[in-house]
């Protein structure tokens, strides 16, 4: 602001007379900061309104909608310390039987105590034997092989272990290892055992007939998993053929697609030096030159090569032509290794049958690996159970699935080794057996959580039945969060007026105290949505939905039919009240009709209750559904509207503050040009009284 020194002729008050007259100006800015100081206000009222409205959507309304909310059920149980019993809405209600045999368990190692005293110890410095002994860990389809080096320490195995799927650690006060599976039940047991030796051979002898070394690791997942069907399959079973035949496919797949990009490989160096010359010539024949002739060589020749290798019968003449000189596929097969070499050269030489062209199927491979797989499979009790097993030494045993599919000790265990097997749940209920991996079971809408086992010849009974009470409490919330969501729009809409109540301007509020500056705001506030015309019609169809009627088996049902009536009291504008309800002080002597409708006629309410929330549902949607871009989307209000009428007021505002910036500098040159007049003016009565002698 610039600095003014006004007033010095004239002995006027210019920086007051200015203030005074922009005063007068101010008014309008004012009132237009004032407008949209309350249409803030009012965007904040209805923001709050709207979580509100949205609150009782999204958790009541919608919920109330479904026939699910009115289907509660409970069981009550005989011996709640055996067991506990929650009935799911589509539970059968009865009455029901049931013997706990056994509670699932979680498959629990606690190794035999070893000589180390640190997780970083090394296992070959717990036992040198341990060198290059191989564990295996299986826990459901997957195995893992660990093989211990010189460098493998406890805390590596502790990790191969938890890699695999298992709960794993080493107690250095104890100096024992700790084993778990990670939940319950036989299906989620495991084994850990070391290979023998003679194990060990047969398994490299499979790796080498399928090509293991070459598989890409999905195809190597398939081994595993056959190895893991093999080492329990009985040779001929339909288990072992099929193994069988995902290790040929695995094996064959690999084979085709190594050849595949083995001749593709060297078809393309065939053909690439083949062609090059020629595409160069010719395009230096037709006038480029050296260069130019080089890039177009070297393109034509790259889409020459690349449509031929396109051009899968093109591969295999070619490959036939230039890599085996006219000999056929038997002649080619029965070279030696260096004879191939000289055809193939060293890549495709380690490829059997190198494109697939020469006899070689997924049953042919099936046939070439029949007998290696049967030898490997007919080994029976091939896991080192001694104790000089890489397992013993560790203070672990060889743990391997049984027949029924539960790990078990086998074998000898070293001193203070300790195992709790893995079980499942076994309960029999209304005489059947039924089984679970968990200590929860669930069956037909039921879940029962077991927590004892029953005695022999002993029964638990439980009963499942409409859970009224729930039913009826749910309604009860429901109403109640409508009433206190129609109880404060009935007071918002029914405000008192604020006639004659502006917003404050900084001057006014200096003015005033604090509680008086806030009791004004409150006012003004509170009033904000007095008679609002989207506010009334919302109200207004939020009850009629809720007095709509519904048909059910031949009549006409409403909510007034089971009690749930408007208050006498008109003012309460709409509220709903359940008849015979213990909580509300003004209606609990009446008769509970709600409640006897659950009982005695519980599908008569769902059906009414469920309909007439349904139409509530679509009104609310109805009304914040967004209309020609003056509202969001799930909002009730027009709060785009809004906002675009507050970024007016505020360019309003802006081109007010220019405006009377503009006139204040008008005012200033006014009285300075009167200030410069005087001065002249004195200035001339001196020059007259000097002439004049005074």
């Amino acid at each position: 602001m610039p600095i003014r020194l006004s007033g010095l002729m004239s002995g006027m008050d210019t920086e007051g007379i200015v203030k005074e007259l922009m005063s007068a100006q101010s008014l309008k800015k004012k009132k237009v900061e004032k407008a949209k100081t309350k249409l803030e206000w009012k965007q904040t009222k209805w923001s709050e309104l709207n979580t509100k409205l949205i609150k009782l959507y999204n958790e009541q309304v919608s919920k109330m909608q479904f026939s699910t909310a009115y289907r509660t059920k409970k069981a009550s149980v005989s011996d709640p310390t055996k067991a506990s019993v929650t009935a799911g809405t589509n539970a059968v209600n009865g009455n029901y039987t049931m013997e706990i045999n056994h509670i699932a368990t979680t498959q629990y190692l606690t190794g035999g105590r070893i000589s180390a005293k640190s997780a970083s110890e090394k296992l070959v410095d717990i036992d040198s034997s341990l060198l290059n002994k191989e564990i295996r860990i299986t826990s459901g389809n997957k195995t893992t092989n660990f093989t211990v080096t010189g460098d493998t320490k406890i805390s590596d195995f502790v990790s191969a272990l938890k890699d695999a799927g298992l709960n794993a650690s080493y107690d250095v006060a104890q100096q024992r290892l700790f084993i778990s599976s990670k939940k319950s039940g036989v299906e989620n047991g495991f084994s850990i055992t070391s290979p023998s030796a003679t194990e060990l051979n047969a398994q490299n002898e499979v790796f080498a007939a399928v090509g293991y070394d070459k598989m890409s690791s999905d195809n190597k997942a398939v081994v595993d998993n056959a190895l893991v069907t093999l080492r329990s399959a009985t040779v001929g079973s339909d288990e072992y053929e099929k193994a069988l035949s995902n290790l040929a496919k695995a094996s064959y797949d690999t084979t085709t697609s190594l050849a595949k990009s083995g001749a593709t490989s060297y078809v393309k160096a065939e053909l690439y030096s083949d062609n090059y010359t020629r595409f160069y010539n010719d395009a230096l024949s037709s006038g480029s030159d050296a260069e130019a002739a080089k890039k177009k060589a070297e393109a034509d020749t790259e889409a020459f090569v690349n449509q031929e290798i396109a051009n899968n019968e093109g591969v295999k003449l070619r490959i036939h032509e230039a890599a085996c000189n006219g000999k056929t596929a038997d002649e080619i097969r029965s070279l030696d290794s260096l004879g191939r070499e000289k055809y193939f050269g060293t890549e495709l030489n380690a490829i059997s049958g190198f494109d697939g062209t020469m006899g070689l199927t997924e049953d042919s491979v099936k046939s070439n690996i029949s007998a290696v797989v049967a030898s490997y499979a007919s080994l029976q009790g091939r896991d080192d159970t001694s104790a000089n097993s890489a397992l013993y030494s560790l203070g672990l045993a060889n743990i391997q699935m049984d027949a029924s599919g539960v790990a078990k000790v086998v074998g000898s265990a070293p001193s203070e080794f300790a195992m709790i097997e893995a079980s499942d749940s076994e309960i029999v209920l209304n005489g059947a057996k039924l089984k679970s991996s968990e200590s929860k079971v669930s069956v037909n809408g039921l879940s029962i959580e077991l927590t004892g086992v029953t005695k022999p010849g002993e029964v638990i009974n439980f009963s499942v039945t409409n859970d009224v009470d729930a039913v009826y409490n749910s309604i009860k919330t429901a109403l109640k969060e409508y009433n206190t969501l129609m109880e404060e729009m009935n007071k918002l809409y029914n405000a008192e007026s604020s006639k004659g109540y502006e917003p404050l301007t900084s001057e006014e509020k200096e003015a005033m105290n604090d509680s008086d500056v806030e009791l004004w705001e409150k006012k003004i506030k509170d009033s904000l949505l007095r008679r609002d015309s989207t506010l009334g019609d919302l109200m207004q169809s939020m009850r009629s939905a809720m007095m709509s009627t519904v048909k059910y088996d031949g009549k006409s049902y409403a909510l007034s039919s089971f009690g749930i009536m408007t208050s006498t009291n008109y003012s309460e504008g709409g509220m709903l009240h359940i008849y015979g309800d213990k909580d509300d002080s003004t209606y609990a002597d009446r008769d509970d009709k709600l409640k006897k409708a659950l009982e005695e006629n519980p599908d008569a309410v769902m059906t009414t209750l469920s309909d007439i929330f349904a139409n509530l549902r679509k009104t609310m949607g109805e009304k914040m559904s967004s209309k020609q871009n003056m509202s969001s989307a799930l909002t009730f209000y027009n709060d785009i509207q809004m906002k675009k009428d507050v970024t007016k007021y505020k360019d309003e505002i802006e081109d007010w503050e220019d405006r009377l910036a503009t006139m204040e500098d008008a005012y200033y040159k006014k009285f300075t040009a009167m200030e410069t007049a005087l001065a002249k003016l004195q200035a001339q009565q001196s020059s007259l009284g000097n002439l004049f002698g005074n």
